[in-house]
């Protein structure tokens, strides 16, 4: 009778770890997807914040006015001096020191 009992209290015991495996596997599941839909609800802000930002800047920006007299720039051109060239330095020697030869059976 005993064998009877032992097998009873196994086969709940064996439906409540199932129960409990099935429960913690589909908070998992719902944890999982309540990240991915955070981070793509953060990616999505980020986003947006971006392209508000790009799109003030583009309102705000507004172009150079820039007044240029072609005296001035002709002046400019003829009175500057010519770029300098860098000097060389010094020239690597062009002898080459002679190659040693040895024996390795000695």
């Amino acid at each position: 009778m005993s064998a009877v009992a032992t097998a009873g209290i196994e086969g709940i015991s064996a439906r409540y770890a199932a129960q409990i495996q099935e429960l913690l596997y589909m908070q998992a599941v719902k944890r999982m997807v309540a990240e991915q839909e955070a981070a793509r609800a953060q990616a999505d802000a980020q986003r947006n914040a971006f392209i508000e930002s790009l799109r003030a800047m583009d309102a705000i920006e507004e172009p150079v006015k820039v007044e240029v007299d072609p005296e001035t720039v002709k002046a400019a051109v003829e009175t500057a001096e010519p770029a300098k060239q860098p000097e060389p330095k010094e020239a690597p020697p062009t002898t080459v020191a002679p190659a040693q030869l040895f024996d390795e059976t000695v």
